[in-house]
């Protein structure tokens, strides 16, 4: 989001420096915004895997890395957005964790194989 915030400040910026009529200035500025949001999401995005082991769910990124045990998911909810995907993990103890999976500019991923393989591991899996 501030990659996003700074980038149209800049284009606001650089724009009202340069020596043309305000219409073209406008009009530049906001075919500008769909590239500023394009390379926002192209600098924010945190790849992650999934490993899901005979009796454990493994989530990690370049932040952290959460484990949560398969005899302690309740269920997990899919729950699909515009941009991507809401996944939800309950827990029978604890609270809820919850991931977003981007789908903006994104080349496929292995979700329908993870799919699978919760379902395999007698886990409930909502898809909404």
């Amino acid at each position: 989001m501030f990659i996003l915030l700074t980038s149209i400040l800049l284009i606001g910026i650089g724009m009202s420096k340069v020596p043309i009529q305000e219409i073209y200035k406008i009009i530049i500025a906001l075919l500008m915004v769909p590239l500023a949001l394009y390379f926002a999401i192209k600098c924010s995005t945190l790849d992650s895997t999934w490993r899901l082991d005979a009796d454990t769910l493994t989530i990690s990124n370049s932040k952290k890395t959460v484990e949560f045990p398969l005899s302690n998911i309740s269920h997990i909810r899919n729950l699909r957005r515009s941009g991507g995907n809401l996944i939800i993990i309950n827990q029978n103890k604890g609270s809820a964790f919850r991931t977003w999976r981007n789908k903006l500019f994104q080349k496929e991923d292995d979700l329908p194989l993870l799919t699978q393989a919760i379902k395999e591991a007698n886990i409930e899996y909502y898809d909404m």
